[in-house]
């Protein structure tokens, strides 16, 4: 194994353990922050810190205007979309369930590039892919084996979660291409300064509602942008360590191995997660659950089989 390959591997283990940690941090946090507020403030703080080093990074390494269209669209993909799906969804269904349909992104990167890219898939990996993809179901589908159809929230939390894998996929997919062109750092910048253009209409939006709808009960109306004590552990933590620390080194990771390479990694999160969820948000691992844990440990295990 080379040094560099090395490294790479031991930086997405760490963003691994950063993003896997985040899950129950999202959930705990929303208990006292509306999504679009919470949103609001990581990506302004984010933001904030992005900008010295993007102004050092943007002056060494150029970009070209006729490349901005791209490269914002790319950010939309990375940061504003994904993470609203995810944020909407953890308001709705468990950080168990997030994370572990977020974890099946490389098996839908790889079946995006088969798809997109004409890349070859074996046999043994499309079975396992399958495979898979009936976890996922299942997974995805748990609030209804759980309690019929009276838990549609959970069940769109699920879907919403989905959503955000697909997002992933194609950012990862595009992103490749584009490292032979810019520095990672630049990417994840700009997918944090498209991010806050798109959350801060939303953050007014729903501000204004929430205190109308505080005048319309005769209540003395929160200040505008007053965060809640009680958010403001979760926001540090999704702007420190999941934004500014976690992203350029998967961005940096990604540029050192191969992307289909990289993703396994998100394998990881659950692993990190689960005593997490277990023992500070007392979350419980029901019999669906492991049925697609399970299924989509066995197909992951197939379709990456010519890996090892």
């Amino acid at each position: 194994m080379t040094k560099k390959r090395l490294q790479a591997y031991l930086i997405l283990t760490m963003v691994a353990l950063i993003w896997g940690v985040a899950s129950p941090v999202i959930k705990y946090t929303l208990n006292f922050i509306t999504p679009y507020s919470f949103l609001f403030w990581r990506f302004l703080f984010t933001s904030f810190i992005f900008l010295p080093f993007f102004v050092y990074f943007i002056r060494r390494y150029p970009v070209r205007l006729k490349d901005l269209p791209s490269l914002a669209f790319l950010g939309f993909l990375g940061t504003p979309l994904t993470i609203l799906l995810i944020f909407e969804g953890y308001t709705q269904t468990s950080s168990m369930d997030g994370v572990l349909i977020s974890a099946t992104a490389p098996i839908f990167i790889t079946l995006g590039g088969a798809i997109f890219l004409k890349e070859k898939v074996t046999r043994v990996e499309r079975i396992g892919l399958i495979i898979a993809l009936i976890g996922s179901l299942i997974t995805i589908l748990q609030p209804v084996f759980e309690g019929g159809l009276f838990k549609p929230a959970s069940l769109r939390g699920n879907l919403l979660i989905f959503g955000s894998v697909i997002s992933w996929m194609a950012f990862t997919l595009l992103s490749k291409h584009e490292f032979k062109k810019h520095h990672p750092f630049l990417i994840a910048a700009l997918s944090f300064f498209v991010g806050l253009i798109t959350v801060t209409p939303l953050f007014f939006y729903e501000r204004w509602a929430l205190i109308d709808g505080q005048k319309s009960i005769f209540l003395t109306p929160s200040p505008f942008f007053q965060i809640p004590p009680g958010a403001l552990g979760g926001i540090i933590y999704m702007t420190v360590f999941s934004s500014f620390i976690a992203y350029p080194l998967y961005e940096y990771g990604l540029s050192r191995i191969e992307a289909s390479e990289a993703t396994l990694f998100a394998y990881l999160q659950p692993i990190f997660a689960a005593p997490v969820a277990l023992f500070w948000l007392k979350e419980k691992i029901t019999l669906p659950f492991l049925t697609g844990a399970v299924i989509i440990a066995l197909g992951v295990f197939l379709a990456e089989i010519k890996r090892k």
